[in-house]
């Protein structure tokens, strides 16, 4: 009997119906000679420090310098408190003895094999496996690939990838955290692309708020029946110059180029550029627009979305040449369109796929009734359904003309655009109309076009102005503009239309995670679209050194899990290099430091009644700030149910005992009033009031 093992229930129940597994059981499904269950996301994970040696401690007064860096020499792995009954289940049936192999069947990628693996080898499991490797949750994609499965010893470089990527998070984010937050006296949250990606964003924040606009002019000759313009002139003076030596006199043209200019189609979605479209058009987060593309997938709707590849593989040319009409027939936003022969093989290119193709439509979406998707869900499927209209039909052809004047020894020039075939741009604006976006970037009939012009064509009396102008700051980030630079480690020069690999911060698959934790731990904060750094998130990165926030650093690291996966680098080396820099960093910033940043946000309450020192205010307590020598004075701002001020606590700090507090609450639940005090050993207590006669 073979043992299938999904990644979530939902999609072990979808391959369970295919497969005959129809008898329900207790946390699996049984028939046909499989046995199908499930893990619920990472049921096995890397052990915390404090799993090692109790000297690691999980409290950040338990935390010194003297202990990093952590560098276990033997990975432990713990399973997860919140999804122990799921592991037994899967722990029982693999060591059933009527199972004699294990299929996988998690997500086909990184991580996917991680949580599959984690559980074998935590399990402890010899059993032969193989691999279910499938872009799409379709009934017949299900049963291809389980006639197709392959040993699962055939991905051991994409989990050897896998476990370097959870390895270097680990020892770089715990070292890191621990190391800055001992430095500097306050808990600093650092991770190996977290940090860089803050870097980006507060970089950019600073550049806005720092920018100086700059004041140029520009000469306009009115031709008549065209205006040209001159190039930017830096002094209002020199153009004033230029605009009256020009005034009546007449203009020539000296000559006129012509080009016919080619604007292909543009690529299928890899996910990254389908949460950058969300984002665009409807305000979408990363996350939003991978969780509706997670759940189009579960419903058998589009194929695999955590993907990196924009084109198909040729063995697919007829399966997409058959959905364009199947879209035209069912997706609302591109009903009604008059399709031309499309050409798929423009989407083909075998050699940019590695483990999955660009996302598209299955042909279920001519069985699903669509208009009950939810709103998110059904945009998402509407934008990845007109991808692959665009995709197919023919470039956007026009000409192009440019035509340089004289007038009085100064140049001018102005430039025209004819259309000659609208191509893929008419259904773009027709879809999007549709769509009712958000995006205002495209419109029609904007185009600037030229009279019919002739070299040597001498045009009198013509009028000239200077035309002000100003620099252009650059724009905050919003989730489209920074997936794109996290994608390309912030190259602003990268050519995104370029078939090369990118070489970024984390993945398309984990890209989305990193910003909802910036946002989580209040490093970043999103004002509509557009993403600002917190004081939090700046006074950060203030303090951090320029190798632990190096973007291209990370990115380096990321190619080379990318080499791991492809079998061109060696895991031990790249551990080896991750184990240096932690190591590096450990020796170079052990010990304190300050910083006004950080200073400025703890108020200082009164005095330490055990070592003199300052007390000062904390998120959940008021807490001696010398932790040097581990004083530990502390008194909690939740007592009892009841929250204790700031005045409370320094009026107990004075005179060793507050006013009356009245609405205590004991864990019974029965209230009562009391004066809070400071017992001889330096710890709280209360005093009670005299009871009424």
């Amino acid at each position: 009997m073979q043992l299938v093992i999904a990644e979530k229930p939902s999609v072990g129940r979808s391959v369970a119906s295919v497969i005959g597994a129809t008898e329900k059981k207790d946390g699996y499904l049984e028939g046909n000679g499989y046995i199908v269950t499930w893990c619920i996301g990472h049921l096995v994970q890397l052990a915390s420090p404090d799993k090692y040696d109790s000297k690691y401690g999980t409290k950040i007064s338990e935390w010194s310098f003297s202990t990093l860096p952590i560098l276990p020499e033997h990975w432990k792995f713990v399973v997860s408190s919140t999804t122990k009954q799921q592991f037994q289940v899967i722990q029982e049936l693999m060591q059933d003895s009527r199972v004699d192999e294990i299929i996988c069947a998690t997500d086909a990628g990184r991580e996917g094999e991680c949580i599959f693996r984690y559980v074998y080898e935590k399990i402890g499991c010899t059993k032969p496996c193989k691999r279910l490797w499938i872009s799409s949750m379709e009934d017949k994609a299900i049963r291809e690939g389980f006639s197709n499965l392959r040993p699962d010893s055939d991905y051991d470089n994409l989990y050897a990838a896998g476990l370097c990527r959870a390895k270097a998070d680990w020892l770089v984010g715990l070292n890191s955290t621990r190391l800055f937050t001992c430095r500097y006296g306050t808990l600093l949250s650092i991770g190996r692309v977290q940090t860089p990606t803050l870097a980006m964003i507060v970089q950019r924040d600073y550049d806005v708020k720092h920018f100086v606009k700059q004041k140029f002019f520009t000469v306009e000759l009115d031709c008549g029946t065209f205006v040209a313009s001159s190039e930017r002139i830096d002094e209002e003076e020199s153009a004033k110059n230029i605009a009256e030596s020009c005034s009546g006199k007449t203009a020539t043209i000296s000559e006129i180029k012509k080009e016919i200019k080619t604007v292909n189609p543009p690529k299928l979605y890899d996910l990254t550029t389908l949460q950058r479209e969300a984002n665009r058009q409807y305000g979408y987060t990363a996350q939003q627009a991978l969780d509706y593309t997670q759940s189009l997938y579960e419903q058998k709707l589009v194929t695999y979305p955590r993907t990196d590849s924009q084109y198909l593989t040729e063995d697919m040319e007829q399966t997409a040449a058959d959905l364009i009409q199947t879209i035209c027939n069912t997706i609302s936003c591109c009903q009604g369109l008059s399709i031309p022969e499309p050409n798929v093989k423009r989407c083909i290119n075998n050699s940019k796929v590695s483990d999955h193709h660009a996302i598209i439509p299955t042909a279920e979406i001519a069985h699903k009734k669509l208009a009950d998707l939810p709103d998110g869900e059904r945009n998402i499927l509407n934008l990845i359904a007109a991808k692959l209209i665009l995709a197919t039909a023919d470039p956007h052809r026009y000409e192009a003309t440019k035509v340089s004047v004289i007038c009085e020894n100064h140049n001018f020039s102005a430039t025209g655009k004819a259309i000659l075939n609208a191509g893929w741009k008419a259904f773009e604006i027709a879809i999007k109309e549709m769509l009712k976006s958000n995006e205002d970037t495209v419109k029609s009939g904007d185009e600037k076009t030229l009279p019919p012009l002739e070299k040597g064509q001498v045009f009198e009396n013509v009028t000239s102005s200077v035309i002000e102008h100003y620099t252009s700051p650059p724009k905050p980030y919003t989730e489209d503009t920074l997936l794109k630079a996290m994608e390309t480690a912030g190259n602003h020069n990268y050519d995104e239309n370029a078939d090369v690999e990118k070489k970024g911060l984390g993945t398309p698959a984990t890209r989305a995670a990193i910003l909802e934790t910036l946002v989580k731990r209040a490093y970043i904060e999103r004002k509509k679209k557009q993403i600002f750094p917190t004081a939090k998130g700046i006074s950060l990165i203030a303090v951090v050194p320029d190798e632990v926030k190096s973007a291209q650093l990370t990115a380096d690291w990321e190619t080379q899990l990318q080499e791991i996966e492809r079998g061109q680098c060696n895991p031990d080396d790249f551990m080896h290099e991750i184990i240096s820099f932690v190591s590096d960093i450990s020796g170079k910033y052990n010990e304190k430091a300050e910083n006004a940043a950080f200073q400025a946000q703890r108020t200082v309450i009164g005095k330490c009644p055990k070592c003199g020192k300052n007390v000062v205010e904390w998120k959940k307590s008021f807490s001696c700030e010398n932790d040097k020598e581990k004083c530990g004075f502390i008194i909690w701002k939740s007592i009892c149910n009841k929250i204790i001020s700031a005045t409370q606590t320094k009026k107990l700090l004075e005179k060793g005992k507050t006013d009356l507090i009245k609405g205590f609450k004991s864990k019974a639940g029965n209230e009562f009033d009391a004066y809070l005090i400071l017992k001889d050993d330096k710890t709280t207590g209360f005093e009670f009031p005299p009871r009424k006669k």
